[in-house]
């Protein structure tokens, strides 16, 4: 009878010592598991982010020129929703815009960001000079003092070109922040210029 409660207690003893290894087991398992879900989850968020893009255009892309060529574009952007700020130093951000005549990069060098000289904001008065190569420009329209684009506020990319884009010339400007994807402009100049210096919608 004494044989059988030892042999009763080693049962119990090696039961519960299964079920405790079991339950460790269990647990590390589980940890590892919501730790891989956990990582999966920022992996895919961190790759949504790279592939959308934190800008967007914020009305109607513009032209000033003439019936002899568009001489300057002007693209307003506002961050995307949900996107976070961007940041417009000069040494931040790159601007590229491609033409009939070629395609320039880092037309933006060493021109942060700059409130304009009126309110509200005369365009006409916002003329990068352009000689031999295209000159980007960036005007803060509605926000603080600083070089950070946020939710709310308003910048306007003007570029400069030192040759007019004539009816039916296409173009391509890339404004591509340090993080996410670029924010790409195409446009077709349209058939009809003014006659005088003036505005045209670019779409």
């Amino acid at each position: 009878m004494a044989k059988k409660g030892i042999v009763g207690i080693e049962a119990a003893i090696v039961l519960i010592a299964f079920v405790i290894v079991a339950a460790a087991l269990a647990f590390v398992v589980i940890n590892m598991g919501m730790y891989t879900t956990q990582k999966s989850k920022e992996v895919m968020q961190q790759g949504l982010n790279e592939a959308t893009t934190a800008l967007e255009v914020d009305g109607s892309v513009l032209g000033y020129g003439d019936n002899n060529g568009i001489t300057f574009i002007y693209i307003p952007l506002k961050v995307s929703p949900g996107q976070l700020a961007v940041d417009f130093s000069s040494d931040k951000i790159d601007v590229v815009i491609n033409l009939p005549g070629g395609a320039f990069s880092k037309i933006n060098q060493d021109n942060d960001p700059e409130a304009p000289a009126s309110t509200p904001v005369d365009l006409t008065s916002l003329h990068p000079s352009a000689n031999t190569a295209p000159v980007a420009e960036i005007y803060i329209v509605q926000g603080d003092a600083d070089y950070v684009l946020e939710p709310g506020e308003k910048f306007i990319v003007v570029i400069g070109l030192p040759t007019g884009l004539t009816q039916y010339q296409k173009f391509t400007v890339e404004i591509r922040p340090l993080q996410g994807a670029p924010l790409i402009v195409e446009r077709t100049v349209p058939p009809t210029l003014p006659e005088t210096s003036g505005f045209v919608n670019l779409g």
